[in-house]
């Protein structure tokens, strides 16, 4: 797979931006304000249905407009695929796909894996499970097709449980019914999840094979309940010794739901002891390592979106992210202010540079020539 174009109009301060895309390292220089990062987000919104800089969708539309339109092609194994998207001031989501409508996000999700790193992105490490459930499984989403099944069965049975607990104050047969099909679903998605982290430490290790502190740290996924808790008999009964807890709470405490993928060195959290340019050369290998993991065993090209790529580095830093980055089996997209922040790593046939003004975007030729 790779992104072939991309098309935005009415986005933000993009009010028709239409460029072809490199196939691998595609450069957006710009003042701050001037747009390169809403571009950014228009690929990131096409891919998951939502923006990464705010909750409300009106927002994003630009001022005077009923809409925005974000449409891209994508060669996938030899076929080129047309993906639309947009959204209305009264929150209506049209989705296309060559050329006829679909209901599912998952169907464009699926042919355009995309991840996302911004000075936000530390959330991974110093946010809640919730971050880090996201990052995993986004990864499996596009290297197992049966874990997306899995994962709405699941949580429409974690629904009614919880809506069971609101109005139910003894545990009954209707309890039991959701309980076996809930225990049934969460060890699909453990094994799932299991052998998927496994092939996401596999991936890392081989790309930081030069970094000693990147080869100390272990990778701990804890499945949201004891581990001493290993067959079905053994979670239905956890899950009616917990109900009384669950009842007063209102909701299921143990479950794949709880589940969080913890990064140690020695004992400790990796957020503990590393510093925060390490944090940032861990973050960057992390999501690196995915998207191989996702080119590799998805059969698909990944796109890496980083935003704003030289905050916070240092010299060595930006040093390590570089040959990691050359490492990648993907598309990307880097934000600068100043291109020669990033030239300078990146080989001149391997670059496409862009500049943005006032949310134009015009191709640029340096003294390489590098142009699109």
């Amino acid at each position: 797979m790779s992104l072939l174009s991309v098309n935005a109009s009415q986005f933000r301060n993009l009010t028709a931006v239409s460029f072809n895309v490199h196939a691998q390292f595609n450069l957006i220089v710009g003042m701050n304000g001037s747009g390169k990062t809403s571009l950014l987000e228009a690929i990131y919104y096409l891919a998951h249905g939502r923006s990464f800089r705010t909750s409300r969708s009106q927002r994003l539309i630009q001022h005077n407009s009923d809409a925005f339109v974000i449409h891209a092609k994508v060669a996938v194994q030899q076929q080129i695929y047309s993906l639309g998207l947009q959204r209305d001031k009264q929150g209506e989501l049209l989705l296309r796909l060559n050329g006829s409508n679909v209901n599912r996000l998952a169907e464009i999700a699926s042919l355009l894996p995309v991840q996302l790193i911004t000075p936000d992105s530390f959330r991974l490490f110093f946010g809640g499970p919730k971050e880090r459930r996201q990052f995993f499984d986004m990864g499996l989403f596009h290297v197992e097709q049966s874990f997306f099944d899995y994962w709405l069965r699941f949580n429409k049975v974690l629904k009614q449980r919880n809506a069971l607990l609101k109005t139910n104050r003894h545990y009954d047969s209707q309890f039991e019914f959701w309980d076996q099909q809930f225990v049934e679903l969460a060890f699909e998605l453990q094994r799932l999840r299991y052998s998927y982290v496994a092939q996401l430490e596999s991936a890392f290790r081989q790309l930081t094979t030069a970094d000693d502190l990147m080869q100390s740290l272990n990778f701990q996924l804890q499945q949201g309940w004891p581990e001493k808790v290993t067959t079905s008999e053994e979670f239905k009964q956890l899950l009616n010794q917990s109900f009384s807890h669950d009842s007063r709470m209102g909701f299921t405490q143990y479950g794949p739901q709880k589940a969080d993928l913890r990064i140690k060195k020695d004992q400790w959290a990796a957020e503990e002891v590393l510093s925060r340019g390490q944090l940032k050369v861990l973050l960057f290998a992390l999501k690196i390592a995915q998207n191989n993991v996702i080119r590799d065993n998805g059969q698909k090209q990944p796109l890496l979106l980083i935003d704003d790529l030289a905050s916070e580095l240092d010299q060595e830093s930006t040093r390590q992210i570089f040959s990691y980055l050359r490492d990648i089996n993907s598309q990307v997209f880097i934000t600068a202010i100043n291109a020669d922040h990033v030239s300078p790593f990146i080989d001149a046939g391997q670059l496409a540079m862009f500049h943005v003004e006032h949310g134009q975007l015009t191709a640029r030729t340096d003294d390489d020539g590098r142009t699109t």
